[in-house]
This record gives structure tokens, sequence and C-alpha cells, in this order.
């Protein structure tokens, strides 16, 4: 079970590969945050309307608001939610933002992020490298170190 935060959802739109993430996660649970940030918050960019009528995302409401409160503030909303959903579902979880990720460690939460989605991708034959997708989710957006970005390359086995 995948529960995501916004971060990859609206990259993926933003390079208008919504459809690519699909295919790759099948389906994807969001907390209701999430939701409010890509489609009420988010109305008019990319994505809000593809999630909005998106039978594959599911949106949820997360039990514990006390835990979500308890999560460090540094970390926006939706992210808090969609690591409190995550444990409350014992889920992995996809996020990007850098102290999501360390929190989601700390609290020994499986996660994947946007890299590992296009990797699964390039496994599962519906793209032929990482490296094209990857370039057009730069292009669009979506933000990675230089040496993140070789890291994946080279883990993917393009350079």
């Amino acid at each position: 079970m995948l529960i995501a935060d916004a971060s990859s959802i609206i990259s993926f739109s933003r390079a208008k590969k919504l459809d690519l993430l699909k295919k790759v996660v099948k389906k994807i649970i969001i907390p209701e945050e999430v939701y409010k940030e890509i489609v009420v918050k988010g109305r008019g960019k990319p994505g809000a309307k593809e999630v909005a009528s998106a039978e594959w995302i599911e949106v949820r409401k997360v039990r514990n608001k006390m835990r979500i409160a308890a999560l460090p503030a540094k970390l926006g909303h939706g992210e808090r939610e969609a690591i409190v959903l995550c444990e409350e579902l014992e889920g992995t979880l996809l996020i990007d933002d850098l102290e999501g990720k360390e929190e989601a460690m700390k609290l020994k939460i499986k996660y994947l992020t946007t890299p590992n989605i296009l990797q699964l991708a390039k496994e599962q034959g519906l793209i032929p490298n990482v490296r094209e997708s990857f370039d057009e989710l730069i292009r669009a957006g979506f933000r990675i170190s230089d040496k993140t970005y070789q890291n994946v390359l080279l883990e993917s086995g393009e350079i």
C-alpha cells in the first residue's frame, strides 16, 4: 500500500507523466490535507483536475490527529498527515522532501521517491531509460542535486 505526499504527484503532473505514475503504482492513498494541497489550493495548477477525478487515487482521513501535531513543525501539514497515515495503514510512503525522508527513516517507515518510481518504471518496461523521464521531470520543475541525479543514473545502469 502506497501513501503519498503531494510532491511526487505534483512533479509527475507538471511533467505530464501522471499516467506513468499510475502504471507503476496502480493505486495511491493520500490523506485529506494532501488532497486539499493539490486540488483545492492548487486549483488551476497541474494535477488538480486529474487528482480530483482519479479513481486510482484514494483519499483517506487520518485518525490520530494528536500524532500529526507531535511530528516536527518543519514538515508541512500534508507531509505530516502522509507520515501518520502511513503509520496507521502500515504502508510505504512516497515522498521527496529531505526532511520528510529523514523523519520516515527515524520512524522506520519504508519510503520511495520520484527517482525510485522512474527506476521501477524502467524495470517494468514502461520506459526505455530513467534519464529521459528524469530530465523531463527536472525541466518541469523537479529539484534534485547534481550528485543525487548522477547517483540515480548510476544505480539505473545509465552511466
